[in-house]
């Protein structure tokens, strides 16, 4: 009956795409095919459900027949996208299975309706059938229902942020369709698997139970774009975007241009990559698109992100009132269904509309609601922006000390991100290359029998051509004849074959060596701050401390200089942020000019950097600050004139041989920091040390 269902809803998009339905007054065709199957359905049940012919149901058919019926009903709904109405006839087929004492009849109803409640955000009322369904399950012993009851039970925890229960659930659910020998739902048990995996982080595993699942999809011809959906959504995560475009357009050539309900699944998704890679106008539609249809079908958590989307949209396309509109109706849905990623991202946009708008005590509010919510969810791209929100809006408000703490948890925040980012990659191509190495060696196997069939029968042919030889003497001799040319023809297929094999064996190598190549760039990536190419700070802490601890083993000094450029926010607010990284770079390649390669320079901050310089006491140490200070200056006024007097830099020096407590990296920082205060307080633009 499902199958049917959806072969008519396939027609009747069609019609009302050529306009046989004009009369639905919904401008997309695909929705407009969705609440024409809607209406269609709904009409045939009224029809059957009329006194006459109930009547006349009753009287024939009975409670079997009217069970029966209700269940066709309710498949027909269901498959017509009449959530609401669907629900209404599952429960009428539950009560009737249940009054029959029809267990089967009864277990199907409980997944339909726990099902239509998650696709209309009802959280509770899906958690009560699941729970219904759970009980029932164990009473009979029947793995599959239990399955599907963990299935909703990890589905609703993902969508609140607790994704240990939702791992721990959907584990559950996979364990059972795979006992019960059901591999199409172990296929949806681990899409659902590779969701959770994706949002705690763990790609290479997310990776792998999304191609698990794809393999069993293909295999048995069924959803596979929602397959190719998750890892699309697995490359956006890792900003592989040209990956996540191919298995987009992958996903919406499987879901095809006659099954609406198919095809927004992919829609909704893709509209966020849009929006990630800037291409506004075309993130606004697709999201328009697959929110006309999300509406009809009552799926409130897919309306809730489609508004974020188009809200995200209209907020590139500076639209700031449109984009406020749709934001505040995303925050709504995500508060409504209790959803921590809608609720926390809607505020998060709406901030920064706020802030766009200079109204900086709105912009407070939700900005801090949003950073509460974004650090307990775990959503770390939108942490960073948050903070960086929360800096603009403190300097607007001239409010410096909450600016440069946030300056700083952004600094952070965009390491560990960076940080996160390397080692997913790194996680993604180590899973692809294991696959690949698997690949490789099942075909490399599957060349060995081969080569091992051929030989075998070799071997019984020359066995056959020896029995047949004491025959006769001319059967002898066209038998050798046609010998000679088989093992000719089988020598070529073991040529072939070894030439394969050897071909085979080359591309690993090289697949090997590209991996080898792709993890040193991560780990320079993860250790360097990507503008100045100088060591980031935690590289650069580090490293301080090995310094430190070989210093004291060896009983040699170490001078720790902080640089800091002077006058740098007045270069920023006068010639712009891009100028001023500018400025920075220039700056920290004329210091490496002045330093040993074995010397270490690091950013620590915005426009503070760290020295160190192993085995010089404080005098070199100072003559060398001194030449820093000159080079740097001559290199920017002589670059850009007009800073001159202005692009400079103050340094503090601190020596390990005079720190007053047990030798650290904070105390050897805290130290030099004492020293470059001194120079800055002295004037700028001068070296400090502190004795």
């Amino acid at each position: 009956m499902a199958r049917v269902a959806k072969r008519l809803l396939a027609i009747v998009f069609v019609a009302a795409s050529a306009g046989a339905f004009a009369a639905t007054p919904i401008s997309d065709p695909r929705a407009r095919a969705v609440a024409t199957a809607r209406d269609l359905a709904v009409t045939v049940r009224d029809s059957l459900a009329a006194p006459v012919p109930g009547l006349l149901i009753r009287v024939i058919a009975g409670d079997a027949g009217q069970a029966r019926l209700a269940t066709a009903t309710a498949h027909l709904l269901t498959a017509f996208a009449a959530g609401d109405v669907a629900d209404a006839e599952w429960e009428r087929a539950a009560r009737l299975a249940r009054r029959r004492g029809d267990a089967a009849g009864y277990g199907m109803a409980l997944i339909q309706r726990a099902d239509i409640a998650l696709a209309q955000g009802d959280y509770a009322r899906c958690l009560e059938l699941a729970e219904r369904l759970q009980s029932l399950a164990r009473r009979t012993g029947n793995p599959e229902w239990d399955a599907a009851a963990e299935r909703n039970f990890g589905v609703v925890a993902r969508r609140r942020g607790r994704l240990d229960s939702a791992m721990a659930h959907q584990q559950r659910s996979l364990d059972l369709y795979r006992a019960d020998g059901n591999p199409v739902r172990a296929a949806q048990a681990l899409s659902d698997l590779a969701t959770v995996h994706r949002d705690r982080g763990d790609l290479g595993k997310a990776l792998d139970s999304a191609l698990e699942s794809l393999a069993i999809r293909e295999k048995a011809g069924v959803k596979v774009e929602i397959a190719y959906r998750n890892i699309a959504l697995l490359y956006r995560e890792i900003e592989d975007t040209e990956e996540a475009r191919r298995y987009f357009r992958r996903a919406m050539d499987a879901a095809g241009t006659v099954n609406p309900v198919a095809y927004v699944t992919v829609l909704g998704p893709f509209s966020t990559l849009l929006n990630d890679v800037g291409d506004h106008r075309a993130a606004q539609a697709a999201a328009e698109e697959a929110l006309a249809i999300d509406t009809v079908l009552g799926d409130r958590a897919n309306q809730g992100f489609e508004h974020l989307e188009i809200g995200r949209a209209l907020l590139g396309l500076r639209a700031l009132d449109e984009a406020a509109s749709e934001l505040e109706t995303a925050l709504s849905f995500g508060r409504e269904l209790g959803h921590r990623e809608i609720t926390a991202r809607a505020l998060l946009h709406l901030a920064e509309v706020s802030l766009r708008r200079r109204d900086h005590a709105e912009a407070r509010g939700r900005l801090d609601e949003a950073i509460a919510s974004l650090e307990s969810a775990r959503l770390m791209p939108q942490l960073a922006h948050a903070y960086d929100l929360r800096e603009q809006l403190a300097r607007a408000e001239s409010d410096y000390p909450t600016a440069l703490r946030f300056a700083h948890k952004h600094a952070t925040e965009r390491e560990n991100l960076l940080g996160l980012r390397a080692g997913r990659q790194l996680a993604m191509l180590e899973a692809r290359a294991q696959r690949e190495q698997a690949e490789q060696r099942i075909t490399l196997l599957a060349k060995d029998n081969q080569l091992k069939a051929a030989q075998i029968e070799k071997q019984k042919l020359l066995r056959h051509l020896y029995l047949i030889s004491l025959a006769a003497l001319a059967v002898l001799l066209l038998l050798v004849v046609w010998r000679f040319l088989s093992a000719i023809r089988h020598n070529r297929v073991l040529a072939t074959t070894n030439a394969e094999i050897e071909r085979q064996r080359i591309a690993l190598d090289a697949a090997n060596r590209l991996l080898e190549r792709r993890a040193l760039d991560l780990q320079h990536a993860a250790i360097t701050d990507s503008m100045t190419g100088a060591a980031n700070r935690g590289h650069a802490f580090d490293r301080l401390q090995r310094m430190i601890e070989d210093s004291r083993s060896s009983g040699s000094d170490l001078a720790c200089l902080l640089v800091d450029f002077d006058h740098f926010k007045q270069i920023n607010d006068a010639h712009g942020h891009l100028f001023g990284d500018d400025v920075l770079v220039t700056g920290v390649v004329a210091m490496r000019e002045c330093l040993e390669p074995d010397d270490l320079i690091g950013r620590i901050g915005g426009e503070e950097f760290v020295i160190a310089l192993a085995g010089r006491s404080g005098a070199e140490a100072d003559t060398l600050a001194e030449r820093l200070r000159e080079r740097v200056s001559a290199t920017l006024s002589a670059q850009w004139p007009p800073l001159r007097g202005m692009a400079t830099v103050s340094i503090g020096i601190a020596t390990l041989g005079t720190l007053p407590q047990e030798p650290s990296v904070k105390a050897l920082l805290e130290a030099a920091d004492a020293a470059l205060y001194a120079a800055k307080r002295g004037g700028r633009n001068r070296v400090r040390r502190l004795a």
